[in-house]
């Protein structure tokens, strides 16, 4: 409006910030009710005459009066005593920090214009008072509006607990999703359970029942080389149980096969792009090989094989969805001079196909803590050679596998979370799998 307007800070008797709008700086409290009584009828705001460097209200009574000077001219004034200021109160609290006197009225002056000497030169006790009790309840609600803010800043998410929650999603689907972040070291403990059952033919007349059942105790550990590049290791401790009908069965524990593997994001994600993770792992069969048992009396707990394997995953956020998919190639190595006695005769090389795998899934947070992930698996492999010393080679068929997976996820604390999921075979009615996790990170 082109008034000598600024705001003034100052600590009001609780302790508090007050910001306050004021205009002018005058050298006689007569000077400065003039200008008040003028400005309550331009702006239709309350006012008060203050001190110029203290919340304290001018009094007339302390204020010596001097001739008072024509208003348009500037005054000389000093800075060595008390000098009046007019205060005008803001209405809007949340205003009160960037304060635009020129967004209060379409009013427009300057310092020249002539201010008439019409108005009293005191205020009434009961207006004084009643306008700093209006002070008072303005301050209380400015206090109030600033602890809901703290409130709602505690409460807000922040962009380091929404990676947060995207990363326990991902967890829960897969280890596959997730980096570890730089210095970071990421132990993990899994439990799985899983059951397959068929019907077997025995001696051409029979059908027995056959059922397996495994369950695997999954150690892994991931260390955040950057925030871009993870390495892990992995080893599982398996237990099974075969039983075919109501009276043979096996059972056997050990390793299964040692992991190692490398995740990469070759670029930032962000609102617009998708989050892209390379991943890689190489398997080292550890544990009992299932061609260096007697088949039929002894049970394996590894593949028996070395396998490379490497895939990209892919997700992208929608606030609270997480859409996610993979695509994964298997390579595994040809395993020679086997020398296994078989039915068939003695088993001397095995030479399995490669298989490619697919998913997709969509992960749902219903909270900050917890969160649900739905997610359909499809794998295809090639056939496998197996050759015989005193036999002919025989080669297996093409097979595929379909399962769907539906998982949750719970934050127990900052750094642990449970994960628990059960997979279904769409291509087998009598298997289903269940596996529990819980991941800690510790920052080294």
């Amino acid at each position: 409006m082109g008034l000598d307007s600024y705001i003034f800070q100052s600590i009001n008797s609780n302790n508090q910030t007050v910001y306050a709008v004021r205009i002018g700086k005058y050298k006689s409290y007569k000077s400065a009710a003039n200008r008040s009584a003028n400005l309550k009828k331009i702006l239709q705001k309350p006012t008060m005459i203050t001190y110029y460097d203290s919340l304290n209200p001018a009094e007339p009574e302390k204020i010596t009066a001097e001739p008072e000077k024509n208003i348009t001219e500037p005054e000389e004034i000093s800075d060595s005593s008390p000098m009046p200021a007019i205060e005008t109160p803001a209405q809007e609290p949340a205003d009160l920090i960037d304060v635009k006197p020129s967004e209060t009225s379409a009013f427009q002056t300057n310092d020249t214009d002539q201010y008439p000497e019409t108005a009293a030169l005191t205020e009434e006790p009961s207006s004084l008072k009643s306008l700093q009790k209006k002070m008072k309840e303005l301050e209380a609600e400015i206090q109030k509006l600033r602890d809901a803010s703290d409130v709602r800043s505690q409460l807000a998410i922040t962009e380091e607990e929404a990676k947060a929650e995207e990363e326990d999603i991902l967890e829960a689907a897969g280890r596959e999703y997730t980096l570890t972040q730089e210095g970071t070291l990421r132990v993990s403990y899994g439990i799985s359970y899983s059951y397959s059952g068929y019907d077997a033919i025995r001696e051409s007349t029979r059908v027995e029942d056959v059922a397996d059942h495994t369950i695997s105790n999954s150690f892994s550990a991931s260390y955040g080389l950057k925030d871009n590049l993870t390495a892990g290791v992995s080893i599982p401790f398996v237990y099974k149980y075969h039983k075919v009908g109501t009276v043979n069965s096996l059972d056997t524990t050990d390793f299964g096969d040692l992991h190692l593997s490398w995740r990469f994001q070759p670029v930032k994600s962000s609102t617009d792009l998708p989050t892209i993770i390379l991943n890689g792992s190489f398997g080292i069969p550890v544990g009992r090989n299932p061609y260096e048992i007697q088949v039929g009396e002894e049970l394996s707990t590894s593949s028996g094989i070395y396998k490379a394997n490497f895939g990209v995953s892919i997700s992208q956020v929608s606030d609270p969805v997480v859409a996610f998919g993979s695509l994964s190639i298997s390579y595994p190595f040809a395993t020679q001079s086997i020398n296994q006695k078989r039915n068939e005769g003695t088993l001397d090389e095995v030479d399995p196909g490669m298989s490619l795998g697919a998913s997709i899934g969509l992960g749902y947070a219903l909270s900050y803590k917890l969160n649900i992930n739905l997610g359909f698996s499809y794998s295809y492999s090639f056939e496998t050679t197996y050759k015989y010393k005193d036999a002919p080679d025989a080669t297996s068929g093409t097979s595929t596998g379909a399962s769907l997976s539906i998982g949750t996820g719970y934050k127990l604390s900052r750094d642990q979370n449970l994960n628990f999921s059960i997979g279904i075979p769409i291509t087998s009615t009598r298997s289903f799998s269940l596996s529990l996790s819980t991941p800690i990170d510790f920052a080294l």
